[in-house]
């Protein structure tokens, strides 16, 4: 097997290849409507506490859900949630194009709508995590999520490229409105896809099965530093992100074009992660590699607050791109392998609120101290939060390596003993 056919592994199935494909288009559209979601804000306001609050009521939503989407996941049939939420993000587009070109959109309504489309991701993330075992095998289930992990992070390439060329040239409107139109496709793909059914377990109450995946992410503890770990660089290190326009702007002087040229270097950075990623066999020894990540992220980090020079940023965050794909993908696809099957739809709602429920309290946060202090101080203190979480995960690497491995192989027994 050559390495174009080790790192697609996954596409061999006809579903999983149309899944790929149409989220990827409904992506393009998510991350043009952030990026010019972004601008109009900064335009509308010029404020970093706003633009911090914006992206906190986006992501707050998953802080409170995400625990509770884990238990929907693995009572409900996944593709149903899949197309309740779609059809959410659907609706919320169509009523911030009403807005926009009635004139009448100012910045409490994108934060209500920010808020709206918060809580429908909060349940379409883990849903959209744990539909994929449902279609591919086992085998290439690791592989499989690292695709869609580059396939998510090649959106915020094309996406805001071109959204910063049409920021530029028609406003903010065009790229509304092309977001609406990619969800169609990925709705449709939904209602008519041929997935394998799930076991579905409704014997123990919604909060006994929440409290069943909380026991068991705490008692599990790779799954427990992992968890650590992306909430830390989620709050304290990601969050810089909702500061970018103000760094194009203001620091780096390039405007709408840089901003879309910032978050497409990010994203390069993030797909070459994800197909370092996919190219790995198995999750053994991958803690060393998040270990590493999590300590390079912090470095560019730091060197990206106080860079005045528009390559050197752009180098900088690609780095910082690749750094967490490693960290999150690969805590993703570790905490995947760790946990049984009847549980996974709970650990990864876990893992939701951990990357998405601490981003936005981070970006408020840091909105708040950019406020007080300057943007590049404030992104400063998250960068040496997160050195110290990366050399405080590099010194239990070695165990918790030990113990992923002996975990997976006591599932593996026991999955044989059942099929025996």
């Amino acid at each position: 097997m050559n390495i174009v056919e080790n790192i697609t592994r996954a596409f061999k199935y006809k579903g999983y290849r149309s899944y790929f494909f149409w989220q990827f288009i409904s992506f393009i559209g998510t991350w043009m409507q952030n990026t010019a979601q972004s601008w109009l804000i900064y335009k509308l306001t010029g404020s970093a506490l706003f633009l911090g609050a914006v992206s906190f009521a986006s992501s707050m939503p998953s802080l409170i859900f995400a625990p509770l989407s884990g238990v929907v996941s693995d009572r409900f049939q996944r593709k149903h949630i899949l197309i309740a939420t779609q059809t959410m993000c659907l609706i919320q587009g169509i009523i911030l194009i009403g807005l926009f070109f009635t004139g009448i959109i100012n910045k409490w309504h994108i934060l209500i709508l920010a808020l709206f489309l918060g809580i429908a991701n909060s349940f379409d993330v883990t849903a959209r995590q744990t539909f994929i075992p449902l279609l591919v095998s086992k085998d290439d289930l690791l592989n499989a999520i690292a695709l869609n992990s580059s396939m998510f992070n090649a959106a915020r390439i094309v996406g805001p490229a071109i959204a910063g060329i049409l920021i530029a040239t028609y406003g903010e409107g065009p790229c509304f409105i092309l977001n609406v139109i990619s969800y169609i496709p990925i709705i449709l793909f939904l209602i008519f896809v041929s997935a394998k059914e799930q076991l579905i377990k409704k014997i123990a109450s919604p909060f006994s099965q929440m409290k069943e995946g909380i026991l068991f992410a705490w008692q599990t503890t790779p799954i427990k530093y992992l968890l650590l770990m992306v909430g830390t660089v989620s709050f304290w290190g990601m969050s810089f992100s909702s500061l970018l326009p103000i760094f194009s702007d203001q620091i780096l002087h390039r405007g709408a074009k840089g901003l879309g040229m910032l978050l497409g270097s990010s994203g390069i950075g993030a797909v070459i992660g994800g197909l370092f990623l996919a190219s790995r066999q198995n999750v053994i020894g991958i803690k060393k590699n998040i270990a590493f990540a999590s300590i390079t992220f912090s470095i560019c980090l730091f060197i990206f607050a106080h860079s005045h020079s528009f390559l050197l940023s752009t180098i900088v965050l690609s780095i910082i791109g690749f750094c967490f794909m490693i960290i999150n993908a690969g805590s993703n696809t570790a905490m995947q392998a760790i946990s049984p099957d009847h549980l996974r739809g709970r650990i990864v709602g876990l893992y939701s609120t951990m990357f998405m429920g601490m981003f936005p309290i981070g970006s408020l946060v840091l909105g708040y101290l950019a406020n007080k202090l300057t943007v590049p101080y404030a992104v400063s203190i998250g960068a040496m939060v997160c050195l110290c979480m990366g050399i405080y995960f590099s010194f239990q690497v070695n165990n918790l390596t030990k113990e992923t491995k002996d975990l997976i192989e006591l599932r593996s027994n026991i999955t044989v003993t059942l099929e025996s």
